[in-house]
């Protein structure tokens, strides 16, 4: 027993002798791998592309993992391994992507094609950042930042039918009926200035009493003005930044297009005598016509552009400003004192009586338009007239080229804005078919009794009503498909529709979307009436038993197929173009 005793200690000290010494020839293997992938760092790997020698770094290389480069320069790579390797691609293309490498900004060059320059970043195995919008994540910070409540509720949903067309079936045909609202009332308005309803010269307008039309008028301005006063009222009630939504150019705009409404309806605004109420009556009009114009370039796409353009190009347009005032002070006075030689007399050979009216003329001359109901008599005039036009065509194009390049990047950007937009349709309409295809899959396996296993009714049904048949019993399964139909149909018409079948999903425990519930019903509705009758409601039922439903393994290849890691995203698409989206 003593030599046992004293054996057991030594095997026990071994083993941690054992142990401690592994665990240090791990950290020596680490210290030395590390070691070596630092010095690594260091080494100059050259690429020749298409003759054109590039030279870099090999940590140059490995910033951005993932991509064929770097792929190339790891322990086992080739580039590492040899220092040098030839690539048959567009060596231009190929200098953007090793810039991409060194400052991690992509910037396609101008002389690439776009198919060209997808091609040479598909090889290399960089994503193009323009063929991906923003994540969810961010439309719905957002949306949040623009007011959008966070919670779940009526106010959510209220802000997202007046403010995201895409958010539903409803929000699409409230925007284009909004639409056509203001291209009625705006045509209303224009009508009401023709001569015919503007003067009592007339008692009818073909066939119809005039009397009879401005009542129509008024009823449709009427209607009009309420229903944008409603939308103005639940927008502001539903957003939580009230203060920025008061202060927003748009709503403001939206303010200007009802106000004068409710002012033109105070008692003796309209139809006053007095000088000063009729010009209050003319500005409400003219007030007016103009919120409803600028409210319809809300949902144009170039309105926009035009007003972000004009946004930046601020102090470029107070330069402009600035200079043409100037301009035309200086020349609308030499051209007083070149017309009128004696300042004492009020001479009829001229019709620059002041620098007032020469300014008019001044603007005329300097934007190039030149009216001819203004024009000088005297040689001095005339050379004051020269040097205005001359003058005007610096002090207009100069400023003018600055802000035409601006627009055209205020358009590019757009038309990048669109293109994430139709990205997140995409995404959407992707999220609400996974959704259906969940649904699919739901409702087939509620039919077949799957989840109730083989002793359930619908598992001896399809084992076959025999013991040697393994066929499904197609006879008895349509028998309990029809009672199961019958259940649905709610109402009794012989035909399933939409809301039955949201309400035959939920008593399933199944909470889908809108947009989910009415994938199914396409699915099911082959003839496109609408409706589900049991003929193909039997089609679906059939193919369950077959096992033609949506699978899991479906509906995780479509998942995986719409979403995009966001390792794989570039910061600079990240931190630019998604934020200014």
């Amino acid at each position: 027993h003593g030599q046992s005793a004293a054996f057991t200690p030594k095997k026990v000290g071994g083993s941690a002798a054992l142990s401690k010494l592994r665990s240090t020839a791990k950290k020596v293997a680490a210290n030395v791998n590390k070691e070596n992938r630092l010095l690594q760092n260091d080494k100059i790997v050259t690429i020749n592309v298409s003759g054109k020698l590039f030279q870099t770094y090999v940590k140059t290389l490995r910033k951005m993992p993932g991509t064929l480069l770097a792929q190339w320069v790891e322990p086992d790579g080739e580039l590492l391994a040899k220092g040098h390797i030839f690539l048959d691609r567009n060596d231009i293309a190929f200098h953007a992507i090793l810039s991409y490498y060194r400052t991690d900004r992509l910037v396609q060059p101008g002389d690439v094609a776009d198919d060209l320059w997808n091609d040479e970043l598909d090889y290399y195995q960089i994503d193009n950042p323009l063929n991906y919008g923003p994540s969810e994540a961010e439309v719905h910070k957002k949306f949040v930042d623009q007011g959008m409540p966070e919670h779940e509720g009526w106010k959510k949903r209220i802000w997202l039918f007046f403010e995201d067309p895409s958010s539903s079936f409803l929000a699409t045909c409230q925007s284009i009926f909004g639409v056509f609202v203001i291209i009625v009332a705006v045509m209303i308005f224009l009508a009401q200035t023709h001569p015919i309803f503007r003067l009592n010269e007339l008692d009818e307008w073909h066939g119809y009493k005039l009397d009879d039309v401005r009542i129509f008028f008024l009823a449709v301005e009427s209607f009009v003005v309420a229903y944008f006063t409603i939308e103005l009222g639940l927008r502001f009630t539903v957003s939580v930044r009230k203060r920025q939504f008061v202060m927003s150019i748009p709503n403001i705009i939206d303010l200007v297009a009802v106000i004068p409404f409710y002012i033109d309806a105070i008692p003796g605004v309209n139809g006053g005598s007095q000088l000063m109420i009729l010009r209050i009556f003319r500005l409400v009009r003219v007030l007016r016509i103009i919120g409803m114009v600028f409210k319809l370039g809300k949902y144009s796409s170039g309105a926009k552009v035009l007003g972000k353009t004009i946004l930046s190009c601020r102090r470029d347009l107070a330069i402009l400003m600035v200079v043409t005032v100037m301009s035309v002070v200086c020349f609308s006075s030499s051209m007083y004192f070149c017309e009128n030689a004696d300042l004492g007399v009020l001479s009829d050979s001229t019709e620059f009586h002041s620098a007032v009216t020469g300014m008019y003329w001044a603007v005329i001359t300097m934007s190039t338009v030149g009216y001819g109901d203004m024009t000088p008599s005297t040689q001095c005039g005339q050379a004051v007239a020269c040097l205005a036009a001359v003058g005007g065509i610096f002090c207009l194009g100069i400023p003018i080229s600055v802000i035409t390049a601006k627009f055209n990047e205020c358009y590019h950007q757009m038309l990048q804005q669109l293109h994430y937009e139709q990205q997140r349709q995409k995404f959407l309409k992707a999220k609400r078919e996974i959704a259906g295809m969940r649904g699919m899959q739901g409702l087939g396996n509620s039919i077949i009794g799957a989840i109730g296993g083989k002793d359930s009714m619908f598992g001896r049904l399809l084992s076959g009503s025999g013991s040697g048949n393994k066929e499904p019993n197609m006879q008895a399964i349509m028998g309990v498909a029809r009672k199961i139909f019958v259940e649905m149909d709610k109402d009794g018409s012989g035909t399933l529709e939409l809301y039955e079948l949201d309400l035959a999903m939920k008593q399933l425990g199944f909470s889908l979307p809108d947009g989910a519930i009415q994938y199914m019903m396409e699915q099911l509705d082959t003839d496109k009436n609408g409706t589900v009758d049991f003929d193909e409601f039997s089609i679906f039922v059939e193919a369950a038993v077959k096992g033609k439903v949506p699978t899991t393994d479906d509906i995780r290849s479509k998942r995986n197929a719409l979403n995009m890691p966001d390792s794989r995203r570039n910061r600079r698409r990240y931190n630019g173009i998604a934020g200014a989206w």
